[in-house]
């Protein structure tokens, strides 16, 4: 039983451990595709020939850039 008891714990610990990672995992992707939808936005208007795009598309990239990112409940405060 007491083995039992310890292996549970250590599979726990292990669990809590893998949710804690995963965590940090989905922090570090969507913070990687905010950055990606921002580049692109840059990207696409150094494309465009149109003056009246380019600004829209320059104006979005800076409101994204300037709007502060979600945080995880895991981060640290």
């Amino acid at each position: 039983m007491a083995k039992t008891a310890g292996a549970l714990g250590e599979l726990t610990q292990a669990v809590l451990e893998l949710a804690r990672g995963q965590g940090r995992l989905i922090t570090v992707l969507s913070d990687v595709a905010r950055e990606q939808r921002i580049t692109n936005l840059i990207v696409r208007s150094q494309n465009t020939a149109d003056p009246v795009n380019k600004a829209r598309l320059i104006r979005e990239a800076s409101r994204r850039m300037d709007t502060p990112r979600r945080c995880s409940p895991l981060d640290s405060l």
